[in-house]
């Protein structure tokens, strides 16, 4: 479920059970006085501060339908960052209100927020910057293109130039097909980088900032690992030989998109683990799809003869990426062979 309701009142539950029909991925926390049950409700067995403890993080989006001021209180222990915080929205028991309170952006908040207003027939309340001046904060602009950003407290400073209708560039490696607002222009000379007040870097390769003005950088993710390894390898050794392989590559590990390899290799506990730590996919190529293309690639005989390909790595990122192109050939760790592929503008 991604949706938790929260309500303490008679007339919050009837809210709540309104959306809890409209909304299959939510479930209905309510007070605990109340003789009502049903499938994805639950009771506040000891107090909202205990409840909101144990499921702040165990949600996507937290509902509450009481006072703003309660909700403040009760989330303010545990809101750590925007990127890791969940989305918070407030709504009065009448649901004349929907307020956007938390993780606006990233957490998708604000859209929740227009969504259940448009549901209810009621007011949204968004109070972010961007969205009041109708422009793109760099978050936004990040989420738009699939990319991770660097460092929040940059795309933070970039953000204010924007807002305040300041000229930002944007130097990038991948396609924006949106559109900007009137003070974002996409540099096609590097020699104007000078008549910006801050700079939005869309790149997969490691770069300095420039230390002049405000920068940030957004990670893409872009970039396939291909596997092969011997039996047994372990978590930390494919870990540590993925992060060799983006060094060698000169690219940011942020922009890894997943993680590919053969089927004979599909329940291999180190690949799979490693997938999980890096918290991207692993995709399972077949072995003849393999075999249709491995001719493009260098050929191991020992390889071949040992599981019937001669190449995992190389094809495996090639297939993966959907023919993108090799920017590391196979790379071998001590029993693991690594390549790195990069998506195309597809």
């Amino acid at each position: 479920m991604d949706k938790a309701i929260i309500t303490l009142t008679k007339g919050g539950m009837e809210l709540g059970l309104k959306l809890l029909n409209e909304y299959e991925d939510s479930v209905l926390y309510i007070n605990k006085r109340f003789n009502f049950c049903g499938d994805r409700i639950y009771k506040i067995e000891k107090d909202i501060k205990t409840l909101i403890s144990e499921i702040f993080h165990k949600y996507k989006c937290l509902i509450f339908i009481m006072a703003a001021g309660i909700v403040v209180r009760v989330i303010a222990p545990h809101i750590k960052s925007k990127t890791t915080d969940p989305a918070v929205i407030v709504l009065d028991e009448k649901g004349k209100n929907v307020i956007s309170l938390l993780s606006g952006h990233l957490g998708l908040a604000n859209e929740y927020t227009l969504d259940i207003a448009k549901l209810l027939k009621s007011n949204p309340v968004i109070t972010t910057s961007s969205d009041v001046n109708k422009t793109l904060a760099v978050d936004i602009i990040s989420m738009k293109l699939n990319c991770i950003i660097e460092n929040i407290k940059d795309a933070t400073k970039v953000s204010a130039h924007i807002v305040n209708g300041e000229m930002v560039g944007i130097i990038s490696q991948i396609n924006i097909d949106f559109n900007l607002p009137y003070n974002i222009e996409i540099i096609k000379n590097l020699k104007d980088i000078s008549l910006y007040k801050g700079i939005i870097y869309i790149t997969n390769e490691k770069i300095n900032l420039p230390k002049n003005l405000d920068a940030v950088l957004l990670r893409p993710k872009n970039i396939v690992v291909g596997i092969g390894c011997r039996k047994g390898i372990d978590r930390e050794k494919i870990i540590k030989a993925i992060n060799d392989a983006f060094c060698k590559a000169n690219k940011s590990i942020l922009s890894i998109k997943k993680i590919a390899t053969i089927d004979l290799k599909k329940d291999e506990k180190g690949i799979i683990q490693a997938a999980e730590y890096m918290n991207v996919p692993l995709e399972i190529i077949s072995s003849r799809k393999i075999l249709d293309i491995e001719d493009e690639f260098e050929v191991s005989s020992f390889v071949k003869k040992s599981i019937g390909v001669g190449a995992v790595a190389e094809p495996a990122a090639v297939i993966a990426s959907k023919r993108g192109s090799l920017i590391l050939n196979k790379t071998k760790y001590n029993g693991i062979t690594i390549a790195l592929a990069e998506e195309g503008e597809n």
